[in-house]
C-alpha cells in the first residue's frame, strides 16, 4: 500500500505525509516524491523547506497517507 502513495506523489506532484523511523525515533514529515529506486528499496523526496532531495530507505517508511487538504481525487477536464 506504501509504494502506492509513493507512486501517487510521484506521478501527480502532490506532497504525501509518511512516517518515517529514523535514529530510533519516529517521525512525521511531509514531502514529494521526486524517484523511486529501480529495485524498490528506496526513493528520493523534497521536504518542506529544502532545495536538495534526500534519500530515503523503503525500510524505514512505516505509513503513509494523503497531506492534509488532499482528499486523492485529481481533477478531470
Amino acid at each position: 500500500m506504501m509504494d502506492r502513495f509513493l507512486r501517487y506523489s510521484l506521478e501527480n506532484g502532490r506532497k504525501i505525509c509518511a512516517v518515517l523511523m529514523q535514529d530510533g525515533q519516529m517521525q512525521r514529515k511531509n514531502l514529494l516524491v521526486t524517484s523511486i529506486d529501480a529495485d524498490g528499496q528506496g526513493f528520493t523526496a523534497r521536504l518542506p523547506g529544502r532545495k536538495k532531495d534526500v534519500h530515503f530507505a523503503a525500510a524505514d517508511l512505516l505509513t503513509c497517507a494523503y497531506a492534509r487538504g488532499d482528499q486523492g481525487e485529481l481533477e478531470t477536464l
